[in-house]
């Protein structure tokens, strides 16, 4: 492993770990209400958090054709989410009520924005860094090491959380913009440029094949391991808050203990670590459903087998995107696909949500059945390690 491969570990667990301080499920709910903010404003984290990265990509992307230093787009985003993170803990330092609301929901999709630019520009970044079969082990390697990190902070969070209140999260927020920083700076040095060969007339047409679009399709079925979270949780016997701190440890365990296996398979091959992963989800969806005693410890156990397939469908989906394309046409199916993605998204949240105030059908088994889909799909992937 060389300086570069090390360097970009370095700023990766960094960037992981700063995801985690600014999470949008646990730390800006605190923060907003802690300020006094109104309890809507709540519902609106994780929408603006995670669809608000994907959706722009595909016009960034078609941007980003006559823009081949990809470095200085990254730095550029990087600041931005330094900024941003900065300016949702003076929010909840100086400001009250739904001022302070709005003030943050506003520096949140700023957030957004420059993570969008940071996850469109990474990519390219670590494919010149890396070659094929080397990329899904450095991913590996930095959610390992991110995991840990994220184990020591889960810990006192279980003891301290309900002690939470708004200058604690601040200073949590503002410990999240060093970490952003130390994230910037660590790669700082690195420069990618991409041969775009764009000659100005394209605008913002679309050439693609049917490998993106079937990856959209593969890749939309199995966000289920995603969204299958929240339903672990409210499915349980057990309360919100008994089972949070369980599903903190089993979290950063998961990603501690499989990132790099996950890595090292889809290294060999990212269709089969998706087949894998999804077989796991089930596997945590089976638990869940046929265990006869709700504790908190047996559904623990099911969040963490579901975490330990989530990080294999995130491992396996990103390694088949840097792999599957070259050069511009890379970037151009991560922004193409995570659009779709996003709004993806916010189609299936509201969906389910619906399903869920109008009908008692099992949500999870629902999911299950989507998520079976998508193994069945991944069939129709074309090997993403193929040459040519």
């Amino acid at each position: 492993m060389n300086k570069r491969q090390l360097r970009l570990i370095s700023s990766l667990s960094a960037s992981k770990l700063a995801d985690l301080l600014v999470s949008a499920k646990t730390t800006l709910p605190a923060l907003l209400l802690a300020a006094g903010a109104p309890a809507w404003m709540v519902g609106w984290l994780v929408p603006i958090r995670e669809s608000g990265a994907l959706l722009p990509q595909a016009p960034l992307g078609v941007l980003l054709r006559r823009l081949p230093a990809r470095h200085r787009i990254w730095r550029l985003g990087m600041h931005i989410q330094i900024l941003s993170v900065l300016g949702i803990a003076a929010s909840g330092l100086v400001l009250e009520g739904a001022v302070a609301g709005w003030c943050m929901l506003g520096a949140l999709v700023m957030l957004s924005l420059g993570r969008s630019a940071c996850s469109l520009t990474m990519k390219d970044i670590q494919a010149d860094i890396a070659d094929k079969g080397e990329r899904g082990k450095l991913l590996g390697i930095a959610s390992t090491v991110s995991g840990i990190l994220t184990l020591c902070i889960a810990v006192p969070l279980t003891f301290f959380g309900d002690e939470l209140g708004n200058n604690i999260a601040a200073g949590i927020t503002i410990v999240a913009a060093g970490s952003f920083t130390i994230g910037l700076f660590v790669l700082y040095s690195n420069h990618t440029c991409v041969e775009t060969n764009d000659d100005g007339t394209s605008g913002f047409s679309w050439q693609f094949d049917n490998t993106v679009y079937r990856f959209i399709l593969v890749r939309g079925l199995f966000v289920h391991s995603a969204l299958l979270a929240p339903y672990f949780m409210i499915q349980s016997d057990q309360d919100a808050m008994q089972l949070l701190p369980f599903f903190l440890a089993a979290q950063a365990l998961a990603t501690m203990l499989s990132s790099y296996v996950w890595g090292s398979v889809a290294d060999k091959s990212a269709r089969l670590t998706l087949q894998l992963a999804g077989g796991l989800a089930l596997l945590a969806c089976a638990l869940l459903i046929w265990l006869p005693d709700h504790n908190a410890y047996t559904a623990g156990l099911s969040f963490f087998v579901l975490a330990v397939a989530h990080t294999g469908v995130r491992t396996g989906r990103k390694t088949y995107s840097l792999d599957v394309k070259e050069g511009q046409q890379r970037t151009e199916l991560v922004a193409f696909s995570n659009t779709a993605i996003g709004i993806i998204l916010l189609g299936f949240g509201a969906f389910y949500a619906f399903l869920s105030a109008t009908t008692d059908l099992n949500i999870v088994a629902i999911m299950s059945g989507a998520l079976m889909a998508g193994m069945l799909l991944t069939l129709i992937l074309p090997s993403e390690k193929a040459k040519g």
